[in-house]
């Protein structure tokens, strides 16, 4: 039997020598499985530790881009050792400002980044944060939250878990608000979201975890509301930033968006900052758009983990039935899909994502393509994204993991290569898998989540783009 090249990047945690021959790495991943079966691949709870998190100290005022470089020589110690290193904005560029080929910086082997034999760790990591589907059912409560209702419009409101941080005396505190995005077709249900709350809380920050359309008890009590997929999410979500400063204890929002919940958190940045016309929005497309009051929205900043960056390829991927022995995390996307359609009333679910990106407001010819090019973020077969980026005016940062099984870690360099708006950062982990960042480096994740956030050295908004 012949086994797939066994890559040191992708194992080295494994404290196996990069030399071994491939059937013996092999079949020691297989006896580790064996013996500690559910350790590697099932959902653990990664709780922030107080002690081990480190504040960048980073010079005050600084735009997202300036930031990440000080903030990173402050924290990359926390980071466990590896023989590649982390890669930062600037370096996603070759000199003619052209993508960098992230592939071969990083000795990836892109088709086999769904093996075990692989990509053992990545996929581990991934797996170790990933939760169940959300179903109907509402996640057990959390110490110190309330579930409420966000208003976005006459028919819609949204299902969200609010805890507002309070002083030693009991009292609430006047403080940010950060807002918490599940992933695709996620819930508050995953204990992701419950662990950063926490930790989000416990530092001093209020946060409101919310259930999108589509998504949780917000699918639950509005059926009929269709899941838009980023485009009518992207604008609810200023809504919520609205609602939330009004409050008298919030001063300003910040967002954090993981995966598919990362690709709404970058359309809300965008959303935020553009304006009226915009060649990634069709004429039909803006006659339904919800007209916002102007404004300044997450001024506190846009934190996003592992985003879905090329939608198109994606729904192709999952447009026929995956093997789960050849590829094991498309096939989990489909099962999620298709639990997804179940719930929500689809006629035959299938696994495929094309037919549920869709907007009830559009029924024409070419609705589908018009949905495409607004969510789109690197250009497809010769269509184009708009770069979206550059209309940012808010801190925006971006971090991905090279190993990433999902989210192919080079769709980052080719949207974030030439663009010149300081006010966006990217971060490339040597590994993490999709959205793993807690396992991979549990320190170093909570250090960089509250020094994003931090209301005197976190990064400011650029005065010019």
């Amino acid at each position: 039997m012949r086994f797939p090249r066994a890559r040191r990047h992708h194992t080295s945690g494994l404290c196996c020598c990069p030399d071994l021959p491939a059937v013996i790495h092999a079949t020691l991943i297989c006896t580790l499985l064996v013996a500690t079966p559910g350790c590697f691949f099932s959902e653990h709870s990664f709780p922030m530790d107080p002690a081990a998190v480190v504040r960048a100290d980073t010079p005050a005022n600084l735009p997202t881009r300036k930031w990440l470089v000080s903030a990173h020589e402050k924290l990359k110690g926390l980071l466990p050792h590896h023989h590649d290193q982390p890669m930062l904005t600037d370096e996603f560029s070759d000199p003619s400002g052209r993508p960098v080929d992230l592939v071969a910086r990083y000795t990836l082997e892109p088709d086999q980044l769904e093996s075990m034999f692989v990509n053992f760790l990545g996929l581990s990591y991934s797996a170790q944060v990933t939760g169940p589907d959300a179903g109907n059912t509402p996640a057990p409560e959390w110490p110190g939250f309330i579930d409420i209702w966000v208003p976005i419009n006459a028919r819609l409101k949204l299902a969200g878990r609010l805890g507002m941080a309070r002083g030693p005396d009991g009292k609430v505190i006047g403080a940010d608000c950060i807002v918490l995005l599940a992933g695709l077709c996620g819930g508050n249900n995953v204990i992701r979201q419950r662990d950063i709350a926490a930790a989000l809380k416990s530092s001093g920050l209020h946060v409101l975890a919310v259930e999108t359309r589509g998504q949780g008890q917000t699918a639950v009590r509005y059926p009929d509301v269709a899941c838009t997929w980023g485009m009518f999410e992207s604008s609810d979500l200023l809504v919520v930033s609205d609602w939330l400063e009004a409050k008298p204890n919030v001063r300003r929002t910040g967002l954090i968006g993981y995966s598919w919940g990362g690709t709404h958190a970058l359309l809300t940045a965008w959303n935020e900052g553009r304006g009226d016309k915009h060649p990634s929005i069709a004429p039909r497309v803006a006659q339904v758009l919800p007209k916002l009051p102007p404004g300044r929205r997450y001024r506190a900043g846009v934190l996003v983990f592992s985003p879905v960056l090329d939608i198109d390829v994606l729904v192709g991927k999952l447009a026929t039935p995956q093997p789960y022995l050849i590829h094991p995390v498309r096939a989990g996307l489909q099962k999620t899909v298709r639990n997804w359609k179940t719930l929500r009333g689809f006629p035959n679910p299938t696994g495929a994502l094309g037919d549920v990106i869709r907007c009830e407001q559009l029924n024409y010819e070419g609705t589908m393509e018009d949905q495409r090019r607004f969510l789109r973020f690197v250009p497809y077969k010769g269509k184009p994204a708009g770069n979206k980026l550059a209309d940012v005016r808010i801190p925006l940062l971006i971090v991905h993991g090279a190993d990433d099984p999902v989210a192919p870690v080079q769709t980052v360099a080719d949207l974030t290569a030439g663009l010149k708006n300081p006010n966006v950062a990217t971060i490339v982990l040597p590994s993490a898998g999709h959205i793993g960042f807690a396992p991979y480096a549990k320190s170093w994740f909570y250090s960089m989540l509250l020094s994003f956030f931090d209301p005197d050295k976190g990064p400011k908004p650029a005065a010019a783009r």
